[in-house]
Protein backbone atom coordinates (compact mmCIF):
# COMPACT_ATOMS: atom_id res chain seq x y z
CA UNK A 1 0.00 0.00 0.00
CA UNK A 2 3.00 2.47 0.78
CA UNK A 3 4.18 1.87 -2.69
CA UNK A 4 0.81 2.92 -4.34
CA UNK A 5 1.18 6.51 -2.55
CA UNK A 6 4.53 7.04 -3.55
CA UNK A 7 3.48 6.19 -6.91
CA UNK A 8 0.69 8.17 -6.99
CA UNK A 9 2.80 10.98 -5.02
CA UNK A 10 5.44 10.88 -7.70
CA UNK A 11 3.07 11.11 -10.92
CA UNK A 12 1.51 14.51 -9.14
CA UNK A 13 4.96 15.95 -8.20
CA UNK A 14 7.25 15.36 -11.16
CA UNK A 15 4.94 17.28 -13.87
CA UNK A 16 4.38 20.13 -10.98
CA UNK A 17 8.49 20.46 -10.68
CA UNK A 18 9.19 20.83 -14.67
CA UNK A 19 6.02 23.66 -14.45
CA UNK A 20 7.61 25.16 -11.16
CA UNK A 21 11.05 24.57 -13.23
CA UNK A 22 10.28 26.50 -16.44
CA UNK A 23 8.06 29.29 -14.30
CA UNK A 24 11.39 30.15 -12.56
CA UNK A 25 13.59 30.11 -15.77
CA UNK A 26 11.36 32.17 -17.28
CA UNK A 27 11.00 34.51 -14.36
CA UNK A 28 14.98 34.27 -14.23
CA UNK A 29 15.37 35.55 -17.71
CA UNK A 30 13.31 38.88 -17.57
CA UNK A 31 9.30 38.58 -19.23
CA UNK A 32 8.58 38.91 -23.02
CA UNK A 33 6.36 41.40 -24.04
CA UNK A 34 3.97 41.64 -26.56
CA UNK A 35 4.22 44.93 -29.36
CA UNK A 36 0.47 45.74 -28.20
CA UNK A 37 2.04 45.91 -24.65
CA UNK A 38 5.01 48.28 -26.03
CA UNK A 39 2.11 50.77 -27.05
CA UNK A 40 0.90 51.40 -23.61
CA UNK A 41 4.52 52.87 -22.31
CA UNK A 42 4.69 56.42 -22.65
CA UNK A 43 7.13 59.27 -21.64
CA UNK A 44 6.41 60.53 -17.93
CA UNK A 45 5.44 57.02 -16.86
CA UNK A 46 7.05 55.61 -13.35
CA UNK A 47 9.27 52.76 -12.95
CA UNK A 48 6.49 51.03 -10.82
CA UNK A 49 3.64 51.90 -14.29
CA UNK A 50 6.31 50.24 -16.43
CA UNK A 51 6.69 47.07 -14.09
CA UNK A 52 2.89 46.78 -13.62
CA UNK A 53 2.50 46.49 -17.67
CA UNK A 54 5.15 45.02 -18.62
CA UNK A 55 6.39 42.83 -15.77
CA UNK A 56 9.98 42.53 -14.72
CA UNK A 57 12.75 43.66 -17.55
CA UNK A 58 15.20 40.91 -19.32
CA UNK A 59 18.11 43.17 -18.36
CA UNK A 60 18.91 46.38 -16.67
CA UNK A 61 21.68 48.26 -17.91
CA UNK A 62 23.09 51.62 -16.81
CA UNK A 63 24.90 53.86 -19.41
CA UNK A 64 27.42 56.46 -18.10
CA UNK A 65 25.87 59.06 -20.35
CA UNK A 66 22.45 57.96 -19.54
CA UNK A 67 20.43 59.93 -16.59
CA UNK A 68 18.63 57.08 -15.66
CA UNK A 69 18.78 53.25 -16.00
CA UNK A 70 17.83 51.52 -18.94
CA UNK A 71 15.15 48.57 -19.04
CA UNK A 72 15.63 45.77 -22.14
CA UNK A 73 12.19 43.67 -22.46
CA UNK A 74 12.47 40.32 -25.08
CA UNK A 75 9.65 41.16 -28.05
CA UNK A 76 7.40 38.15 -28.82
CA UNK A 77 5.92 37.67 -31.91
CA UNK A 78 7.91 40.71 -33.96
CA UNK A 79 7.70 40.32 -37.50
CA UNK A 80 11.61 40.49 -37.71
CA UNK A 81 12.94 37.46 -36.24
CA UNK A 82 14.45 38.81 -32.37
CA UNK A 83 13.43 42.46 -31.40
CA UNK A 84 14.28 43.74 -28.02
CA UNK A 85 12.38 47.08 -26.41
CA UNK A 86 13.99 49.56 -24.28
CA UNK A 87 12.92 51.70 -21.53
CA UNK A 88 15.09 54.64 -20.53
CA UNK A 89 14.49 55.98 -17.14
CA UNK A 90 15.95 59.69 -16.08
CA UNK A 91 17.16 60.95 -12.93
CA UNK A 92 13.91 61.22 -11.57
CA UNK A 93 12.74 57.71 -12.01
CA UNK A 94 10.65 58.74 -14.80
CA UNK A 95 10.59 57.22 -18.32
CA UNK A 96 12.04 59.71 -21.18
CA UNK A 97 11.93 57.73 -23.95
CA UNK A 98 11.29 54.36 -25.24
CA UNK A 99 12.57 52.58 -28.58
CA UNK A 100 12.74 48.63 -30.46
CA UNK A 101 15.36 47.67 -31.69
CA UNK A 102 15.65 44.59 -34.23
CA UNK A 103 18.52 42.37 -33.28
CA UNK A 104 20.72 41.30 -36.37
CA UNK A 105 22.96 38.02 -36.50
CA UNK A 106 26.44 41.10 -35.82
CA UNK A 107 24.49 41.66 -31.83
Amino acid sequence: MTSKICLLTTRWLLPAGFAFGAAAAQAASGVTVTETQETAITVGMSATEVEQILGRPAHIVSYRSAPGPTWTYNVVGAPFGMTEFDVGFGSDGKVVGVETRILGEDN
